[in-house]
């Protein structure tokens, strides 16, 4: 058995968490004291940090700590700078317990080796901090959630970001009114009134070139938002939500609401937002008929339209079960080049939905290491060519301008006469029409470098991915609209499986395929 003097390399994992008021200094404090440990008793080691509560439920949102258990065998020993930082999730922690025994990796800290694949003394030692440590995070979690209730009963705002229109007064902590975007959200309620819907509002905010913020565009449920949030008639709701699994799937159910009338300046008299949320009822209830009917056969899912058979291409039909439940139906297409029917079978709606949604938290981790290697590799020398550039044309006006200076008083001392002075004059007007030129050119180029390398359409993307998991089916929908194609569903049964009850639990459970086809 080797001693913690006997390591030689290791992972060193550091992990701060915003919940707890931690920032970047917190974490180069963090990073800087691992570095004179190691260094102290001869450590290398690879480093593993990120931003994120300690008390996630799933190794999926913590990217590093997952990537150094996928890493585990490459190392000796994890250093960190206490075990909290680990986990403070009983599940995600006994999970590193297990990995380190398997693999006899120690975890050292400042204060304390744990041995764990050797010593039982140290194996009951992490589990008890590691309980301290759950119950201290949901003791954080219940006053957190305690202040937050008493600041939004006296109209602080505490929910994140504030709505569009909004900035969050960092003294008072109360929501004051950025009027370049009011005045859009006083058109959007005008363009309501007058009798239009989310979708022609929004292709109005677009073709006048507004746009929202991080994303390039508004959308049917951007606008729908801003006119269904009664922030904008000065009401402050808070919600107290838990997060629970339901069929499968983690979602958040409202425990209660806070309500304050008159937390903040409105932009939209109550009055006038009252008319516009009554009218939006009458309207859904006129429009109730023409919903129901489309209920019956497909209603409002979350790949409603996006679905199409793998194997002959055609749009593939979701029904909506007498049970409630959705069903992917079977291709029957029957091509005009053979007489049998197509052999995709239909699956429960359901379990497609949950194997998307995973595929997107991959693509969502996927776009955000492209984006920061975009930003911090693929445009740097670019960028910073173009800013050499930049100084080189500025420094060079600057120096026109000196010479036009210059010249003005020899024309007043009468050094050089007239005519020589007008063409060196018309010269230097020249130059200086020249390299404004280079330098307008030259801004474009930096303007258009970001757009031209896709950090644009990646930037919306994510955007429209972070308020997924709080949207309505519907309002999914139509966000993967915006940049998924076609999603090509394929389930082709053996004999052996066809001839099984369509109960048969082994038939339900046989696999599908699908690939998604980008826009």
């Amino acid at each position: 058995m080797k001693d913690a003097t006997s390591i030689l390399f290791g992972a060193t994992y550091l992990r701060i968490s915003r919940d707890k008021g931690e920032n970047e200094d917190t974490l180069q404090n963090h990073r800087e004291m691992m570095a004179a440990f190691c260094q102290q008793n001869g450590f290398t080691y690879d480093i593993y940090e990120e931003i994120v509560s300690g008390g996630k439920y799933e190794l999926e949102d913590r990217p590093q700590l997952q990537r150094l258990l996928e890493n585990i065998e490459k190392y000796q020993a994890i250093f960190t700078v206490s075990l909290d930082r680990l986990s403070r999730n009983g599940l995600v922690s006994q999970q590193i317990k297990q990995l380190c025994m398997d693999h006899e990796i120690k975890i050292i800290t400042p204060s304390q080796t744990f041995d764990l694949s050797n010593s039982q003394e140290d194996r009951v030692l992490y589990d008890v901090s590691s309980i301290f440590a759950t119950l201290e995070y949901e003791m954080i979690g219940r006053r957190n959630q305690y202040n937050k209730r008493q600041r939004a009963q006296r109209g602080e705002y505490v929910s994140g970001k504030p709505a569009y229109g909004y900035r969050r007064n960092p003294t008072t902590h109360k929501l004051e009114i950025h009027e370049p975007e009011a005045e859009i959200v006083r058109y959007i309620f005008k363009l309501h009134i007058e009798g239009l819907g989310t979708r022609k509002i929004a292709d109005m905010l677009n073709s006048k070139g507004y746009r929202p913020p991080r994303c390039d565009t508004f959308l049917p449920s951007t606008v729908k938002r801003i006119i269904t949030n009664p922030v904008y008639k000065g009401s402050l709701v808070f919600q107290n939500r838990k997060r629970i699994k339901e069929n499968g799937k983690y979602t958040f159910k409202v425990l209660d609401t806070i309500t304050t009338d008159h937390a903040h300046p409105a932009i939209i008299p109550p009055d006038q937002w009252d008319q516009v949320h009554q009218e939006r009822t009458e309207r859904g209830a006129k429009a109730i008929g023409l919903r129901e009917k489309a209920t019956v056969k497909a209603g409002t899912t979350m790949l409603k339209d996006l679905l199409f058979c793998g194997v002959c291409g055609r749009k593939l039909t979701i029904k909506k079960e007498r049970n409630g439940a959705y069903t992917i139906k079977r291709c029957d297409y029957v091509s005009l080049d053979r007489e049998e029917k197509c052999e995709n079978h239909g699956i429960r709606l359901r379990f497609v939905e949950e194997e998307i949604l995973r595929k997107l938290q991959a693509y969502r981790r996927q776009l955000q290491q492209e984006l920061q290697h975009m930003q911090q590799q693929n445009t740097r020398n670019t960028h910073a060519e173009l800013q050499q550039r930049l100084i080189h044309v500025k420094d060079q006006m600057e120096e026109n301008k000196k010479r036009r200076a210059d010249l003005l008083d020899l024309a007043l001392t009468g050094t050089f006469p007239r005519d020589r002075l007008k063409i060196r004059k018309e010269r230097l007007v020249e130059q200086e029409h020249a390299l404004q030129e280079m330098k307008e050119a030259v801004l474009q180029e930096m303007q258009a470098l970001e757009a031209s390398s896709g950090m644009e359409q990646m930037k919306c993307i994510l955007a429209l991915l972070d308020q997924f998991e709080f949207q309505t089916a519907e309002e999914q929908n139509m966000t993967l609209k915006q940049f998924i194609r076609r999603i090509h569903y394929t389930r082709l049964l053996p004999d052996d499986i066809k001839v099984l009850s369509t109960r048969s639990r082994e038939r339900q459970e046989y696999p599908f395929g699908y690939t998604m086809e980008y826009l």
